[in-house]
């Protein structure tokens, strides 16, 4: 890996230029530096305003003075002025072999850096509950959370990679009841265990909503359950298990990284001492039988940790799992990936854990509704989207285009690359989206071969491929050849590990994918416009396959930080 990238050194070397040309009357930063919006009239732009207020000058006047200071030396070959910006210009060969050259010896560790080296965060994802479908929004998670472990890891954080699975709890519950009420010796068939538990607690549902009675039974399983006794426990232990193999399913096509996972089953008995001990310290008191935190006072509300009947609340369970992870890691930061309408119960759960002393820095990393076109999803009215039968509509949809591009293809071919484009369909319409933002997933949006989508980007990757594989000579730089057509695609190579570093820092997940969709559309205009082999002048033929290689492996290291792998054909 690169100790310090081109974009980075060729930025602290123009502020030492300006630094020269200004003197002691301002510093500039790096923050200030910009790109111009055309790379004609340079790479790096320095607007001269702050420096003009504090002369009282006109910021016109001044970057024209600068410019005419300022010489070639080193990688700077031109310097002017547009209005109050100075407009830096790079001598593109030098530029672009020490860009290649930083690309061809990082390879897939190209843009990774040491920014948060020594320091350990937690990031707990991947959280839905047993006895339920995983379903469209916990695919948003999954992106979500995947994106902020990479992108972490990726700039030296030692990341813990955590998923919490409630087990318990009201839902559990009703299954466990109409097992037992409704569905006495039925077992599912194989394969089909979480449609069957679906069934059940959507049946349970709408019982407890006609009759108390069934209401009382089901409050009565769920605190039998949390003692880990009873006689439905076998009925639990059995089902449950249907659940956990059917979400590590889901985790593995996804490849999410868990290298601790925690169980609501396994917190009972802290959670239980927990809220004891906050009633012995006076911080939680009874409230018309149940246990509450008051945290009125800042403008929270009541957290609610345990019920009137008796029964344990996910607020509860979540103190349990946060001293839990104090215990079993030193945090410098612990990240929480959950939806915004948890966004309350986040703000109770840290300001209790303040009450209580804990000093690590929470962080409730929110992410918005996903929608289909046709409307919300309930999983108590059972008209949620499963995952599984969204993917297979995606990879129906992709063998369908895949089939009718490449009639010759096996069926073992298409389907391997139905699959990959189905995947990266699912993953980057999930990813590219601000996550404060919400989202409605289109099928046939998601799967085209052209826009803002997945499978655009793996067939670029796949395009670059072939170009390389079948050009009949080796890749490499040669001065003289790169010219105007290949500026911006140098800058934006250059400009990748910036990208993925302010992206970690300020936890802009959608920042990365978006780089990706940039960087296939420039070169998908490159390669329109630019002969790229050329028999009769290899050397450009060779710098311009040098450049094709470079974006191959940038474009390869933004997909990876997804969970995607690049296609060499499709």
């Amino acid at each position: 890996m690169a100790t310090q990238y081109t974009w980075t050194r060729v930025q602290q070397e123009v502020l030492k230029a300006l630094k020269a040309a200004i003197g002691k009357v301002h510093a500039p930063t790096i923050d200030e530096l910009t790109t111009p919006p055309d790379t004609e009239i340079g790479e790096i732009a320095y607007p001269c305003f702050a420096l003009a207020k504090g002369l009282s000058r006109n910021p016109a006047e001044i970057a024209t003075e600068l410019a005419a200071k300022i010489g070639p030396k080193g990688m700077i070959a031109r310097v002017t002025s547009s209005g109050p910006y100075v407009n830096i210009q790079l001598k593109l060969d030098v530029f672009a072999s020490d860009v290649f050259k930083n690309i061809e010896l990082s390879k897939e560790r190209y843009g990774y850096q040491n920014l948060g080296k020594g320091r350990r965060i937690m990031v707990e994802y991947a959280n839905p509950n047993t006895h339920k479908d995983v379903h469209v929004g916990h695919v948003r998670n999954f992106v979500v959370g995947y994106l902020t472990i990479q992108l972490l890891r990726a700039v030296g954080y030692d990341v813990v990679a955590a998923s919490y699975i409630n087990d318990l709890g009201n839902n559990v519950a009703k299954c466990v009841w109409s097992m037992q009420a409704l569905h006495e010796g039925e077992r599912p068939e194989s394969g089909h265990e979480i449609e069957f538990l679906q069934k059940l607690y959507v049946e349970a549902g709408e019982a407890a909503e006609k009759d108390e009675t069934v209401r009382e039974e089901i409050s009565t399983i769920q605190r039998s359950l949390e003692t880990g006794r009873g006689p439905w426990h076998k009925l639990w232990k059995e089902s449950r298990q249907w659940s956990i193999d059917a979400l590590y399913a889901a985790f593995k096509e996804f490849h999410l990284p868990i290298d601790r996972q925690y169980y609501e089953s396994e917190l009972i008995d802290d959670t239980k001492k927990i809220v004891r001990d906050l009633q012995e310290r006076g911080t939680a008191k009874l409230n018309d039988g149940a246990i509450i935190v008051d945290l009125s006072d800042e403008d929270l509300g009541v957290n609610l940790l345990v019920k009137s009947d008796g029964a344990l609340l996910y607020n509860a369970k979540d103190l349990a799992l946060a001293m839990r992870k104090s215990t079993d890691y030193d945090l410098d930061r612990s990240l929480i990936v959950v939806d915004e309408r948890q966004s309350l119960a986040m703000r109770q759960l840290f300001a209790t854990l303040k009450h209580m002393g804990v000093q690590i820095p929470y962080e409730h990393l929110s992410y918005n509704f996903v929608t289909l076109p046709e409307g919300a999803m309930s999983s108590r009215k059972g008209t949620i989207v499963r995952y599984e039968s969204l993917r297979d509509r995606l990879r129906h949809v992709a063998a369908d285009e895949t089939r009718e591009k490449h009639a010759d293809w096996s069926a073992s071919r298409v389907e391997k690359a139905a699959h990959a484009v189905a995947h990266a369909a699912l993953v980057y319409s999930m990813a590219k989206q601000d996550p404060k933002k919400d989202l409605t997933f289109s099928v046939e949006e998601a799967v085209a071969f052209e826009g803002t989508t997945g499978p655009y980007l793996l067939y670029t990757t796949s395009r670059i491929s072939s170009l390389l594989a079948k050009a009949g000579m080796e890749p490499a730089m040669h001065d003289g050849v790169l010219g105007l057509p290949e500026r911006a695609l140098v800058l934006h190579l250059a400009q990748y590990p910036s990208v993925v570093a302010a992206s970690a820092q300020h936890l802009t997940l959608s920042d990365v994918p978006n780089y990706a969709f940039n960087l296939a559309q420039m070169f998908s205009t490159y390669y329109n416009d630019v002969r790229i082999i050329d028999e009769e002048k290899p050397a450009v033929s060779a710098t311009r396959l040098a450049l094709c290689r470079a974006v191959l492996i940038t474009l390869g290291n933004a997909l990876r930080m997804m969970g995607l792998e690049p296609l060499e054909e499709m």
